[in-house]
């Protein structure tokens, strides 16, 4: 199913908001009957959750939480947020109010940086790590093309959604260039974030890194790449599976739009992979 067809059977009471910080936050918790950790889901840069719907549809087998982050999405911006540090904390007074105590983490793009971070600042907390499309940071990692640098430093996209359909599939990289109208099937239902929501994001990225620490991280890991990313190349995520201790590299085809293009293919290697003992 696309995004459309997804966004019409979801139950609209697993959108809940909370408040954290005087700020009202929108978050996705899909309740399921499971003795499976739940899969705290976290979002590409300045994305909202009705992005990740369609891939949510594909894992079935357990509970889902996903965030809108402060200034994204409907969460209203909060004051102080600025690093990744700062982002895991807010996530982990989320799941707190929620009750949601050991969790495995699914990281996509941007996301990747703060499921690292969670996994490092709580890793008693933490059971699996699932890292797609991201890198180690901003700092000692390596960037996309420069059409996409550009773009994520001044976010015209966001101004025109005409402009947007443009210049993402040369973002992204991969099948969206060769098929646009996927890349305007996906983003269509996003949600323009604030701009204080947007350059926090970036700023936080562009002046942190896990390298430091990265082999720390012992928990089992499948990093996920696409071959022909424009945005995050996948010398990115070669770097985080030789790192990590204990990694699995699977590398597709694709490019930064693979979470969607690929959603069945990777649904079922996340489910394979998270339910293994």
């Amino acid at each position: 199913m696309g995004v459309q067809e997804v966004i019409d059977t979801i139950d609209k009471s697993e959108f809940h908001m909370i408040e954290v910080d005087g700020a009202k936050i929108r978050y996705f918790h899909r309740v399921v009957n499971s003795d499976l950790p739940p899969l705290l889901v976290c979002n590409g840069l300045a994305q909202s959750i009705e992005v990740l719907l369609p891939l949510l549809d594909e894992i079935n087998d357990r509970c889902l939480i996903a965030i809108d982050m402060p200034g994204t999405g409907r969460s209203h911006m909060i004051d102080g947020v600025s690093t990744i540090p700062d982002y895991a904390e807010f996530t982990l007074k989320v799941l707190d109010e929620v009750g949601i105590e050991n969790f495995d983490i699914l990281g996509i793009s941007w996301g990747g940086a703060l499921a690292q971070q969670i996994a490092h600042t709580v890793p008693d907390r933490v059971a699996k790590l699932v890292l797609a499309i991201c890198s180690a940071g901003g700092v000692g990692s390596w960037w996309g093309t420069p059409i996409a640098l550009t773009e994520i430093m001044f976010p015209m996209r966001f101004t025109s959604k005409a402009y947007g359909n443009f210049i993402g599939p040369l973002m992204y990289g991969g099948e969206a260039i060769f098929a646009p109208a996927e890349f305007r099937e996906y983003s269509k239902h996003a949600i323009r974030p604030s701009p204080e929501g947007y350059f926090s994001q970036v700023r936080a990225m562009c002046n942190w890194t896990s390298l430091p620490w990265l082999r720390t991280l012992t928990q089992p890991t499948l990093v996920i790449a696409g071959k022909f990313d424009g945005l995050i190349p996948i010398t990115n995520q070669i770097l985080l599976s030789n790192m990590l201790p204990n990694a699995k590299l699977h590398v597709y085809p694709a490019g930064h739009l693979l979470m969607y293009t690929q959603r069945e293919e990777v649904g079922a290697e996340i489910t394979t992979f998270l339910g293994k003992d």
